[in-house]
């Protein structure tokens, strides 16, 4: 790892110099001037700086010795350690007699920032590490060798523990990411994709119905605490660690077709899109062009809308004619006539249930496209 660059260089001289109120440098490995109080030293070799490094030591340097060294002025030079080595030196410029107390104090914040530094860096590797390696789980468990598990271990991560995927979509990814990641479970994963966030959230059961009541509480309380435009869509638990790769595509293709069928919703669960869902993946492998355009033919012979949409009702109310002509504001002749209607354009009665199934096929295929 390259320890010192010029930006935590400058960091070092900015902070060490607000304290003391004298000008510091700051010097790499090499000895070369990497950050300054005085600007117009930067990448001048500090010969003090390579005496430091070679023994390892401070070198104290009067005004009337700076005259015969390169690119040094009266001082003390002392080196940052770290790891029990010698990565850089920091100098404080002036008298050693005046500023000799502060030698020490300077030395110490420096070396604690470059800690820090170098925490904060390890940190965020980690954290790059971890987001690999979950999007590999996402992408299928068949190919995941002994380093791959030894890698998890090292970070933590629990491959046991049942998850399932939640695909979060919002326009500020940045600022859902930052607090979604600061409220969840510890053993929930968060993985930032370009198009959405991807959660494999923890459950508490291999049970459909009260995982949904479970992410539904979780689901309301997050929307809370976001304060963004936030949507989720949830896959189902599958068992084993293969199991999360099948939950990812469900929640994928289950944010795709909820979307598109329900932009007006803000959380989508597999189990309500499983036909559309099977639909988008068949036309993915190219399997559903023989589902006959139905919905097509009556939107060409429907110029006010009208059996498209009393079409849509029939389906979403299960037929029951009350509700419908409720929701619609027409007489019961009227409806039955709009049946007939679809009936005659598209020779699917919407009354029978084989045919109605076709006709709903024929409408999603035309929505998820």
């Amino acid at each position: 790892m390259k320890f010192l660059d010029q930006a935590l260089a400058q960091e070092i001289v900015d902070r060490t110099m607000k304290i003391i109120k004298r000008n510091i440098n700051v010097m790499n490995d090499k000895g070369v001037i990497i950050g300054s109080g005085d600007p117009t030293r930067i990448d001048s070799i500090h010969e003090g700086a390579l005496r430091v490094i070679e023994n390892k030591k401070e070198f104290e340097i009067e005004a009337q010795d700076a005259k015969g060294l390169h690119g040094v002025k009266a001082g003390i030079n002392l080196p940052i350690n770290f790891n029990n080595q010698v990565v850089g030196v920091i100098g404080i410029t002036g008298e050693p007699e005046e500023i000799r107390n502060y030698g020490e104090l300077v030395k110490m914040a420096a070396e604690m920032i470059l800690q820090q530094a170098v925490l904060i860096d390890q940190m965020q590797w980690d954290e790059r590490l971890k987001e690999e390696l979950i999007s590999q789980i996402l992408h299928g468990a068949e190919n995941l060798n002994s380093l791959y598990f030894e890698r998890v271990r090292r970070l933590g991560i629990n491959l046991d523990i049942p998850r399932l995927a939640v695909i979060l979509t919002a326009k500020d990814r940045a600022k859902v990411y930052k607090t979604i990641r600061d409220r969840l479970d510890k053993e929930d994963l968060l993985v930032m994709h370009p198009d959405y966030l991807i959660l494999l959230k923890k459950v508490s059961s291999q049970n459909v119905a009260k995982n949904r009541i479970e992410l539904e509480k979780w689901a309301e309380m997050a929307r809370k605490y976001l304060g963004v435009h936030c949507k989720l869509s949830i896959g189902n638990y599958h068992p084993e660690l293969k199991g999360i790769a099948e939950s990812y595509r469900e929640a994928v293709l289950t944010s795709f077709v909820g979307e598109r069928l329900d932009p007006v919703k803000t959380i989508y669960f597999y189990d309500d899109y499983k036909i559309p869902v099977l639909l988008k993946r068949a036309k993915n492998l190219g399997i559903g062009e023989e589902l006959q355009k139905y919905y097509q033919y009556l939107q060409e012979n429907d110029k006010k809308g009208e059996l498209v949409e009393t079409l849509l009702a029939f389906i979403e109310e299960n037929g029951d004619i009350h509700t419908i002509t409720g929701k619609l504001f027409i007489h019961r002749n009227t409806l039955r006539y709009r049946l007939d209607k679809i009936t005659e354009i598209t020779g699917k009665d919407p009354r029978k249930i084989k045919e109605l199934l076709e006709l709903y096929l024929s409408v999603i295929q035309e929505l998820i496209k």
